[in-house]
């Protein structure tokens, strides 16, 4: 995914209602889940906080890929 391609899908995750839990594949093989709507995001990034409350900084052009974490929305 680009840096522009990644933006455009959080954005449109984020503002999803109801907000359906994804997560970050990230090139090194690393999953990031976000699992609350909370996120500030621009055009190089996203903050969040994950499960245990610490802070979660991804720039997208460490993205690899978005998933969405419910089986049957992917369907």
């Amino acid at each position: 995914m680009d840096l522009k391609q990644v933006e455009v899908r959080v954005t449109e995750l984020k503002h999803r209602r109801p907000f359906v839990p994804f997560a970050f594949e990230m090139v090194d093989g690393q999953l990031l889940e976000v699992l609350e709507p909370g996120l500030a995001l621009d055009e190089t990034g996203v903050g969040f906080f994950s499960a245990d409350d610490a802070l979660v900084d991804v720039e997208f052009k460490n993205v690899r890929a978005i998933r969405l974490l419910t089986a049957e929305v992917e369907a």
